[in-house]
């Protein structure tokens, strides 16, 4: 029983370090490619914004950690790795208190290939 104490002691305090180590940013997304349909947001690998309809924005942001990122943008229907929209790296500052939230904004180019902007403050 005493090692098992220890060994959730440790599985905490590890865990604790981990998620608190590196700062996180309020992140907001928005999906004005009209084009896109309904998207899935993937950050590093794991679902972070969910049937985002397409010339819609997220009301709530989702905290992301301060750095780069890799980003896929698959259609709503289909799992991560079956046809993916865009990949793009993104780079998310820390926020300062002045800074505050940041959006992802999915959008078209002037040839109309979808791109990513990140831009400081939430995007209505």
């Amino acid at each position: 029983m005493r090692t098992l104490k220890a060994l959730l002691l440790s599985a905490f305090i590890a865990t604790t370090a981990l998620t608190t180590s590196a700062s996180a940013t309020p992140v907001y997304f928005s999906n004005d490619a009209g084009a896109s349909g309904v998207v899935d947001v993937y950050v590093d690998g794991q679902l972070v914004f969910d049937d985002v309809f397409a010339d819609s924005s997220m009301m709530f942001p989702k905290e992301i950690t301060a750095g780069k990122h890799d980003v896929v943008i698959t259609p709503n229907y289909l799992a991560l790795g079956e046809a993916g929209i865009l990949h793009a790296s993104i780079t998310v500052p820390e926020t300062d208190g002045e800074d505050g939230a940041y959006t992802v904004t999915l959008t078209p180019d002037t040839n109309e290939l979808l791109t990513l902007d990140l831009t400081s403050g939430h995007v209505d």
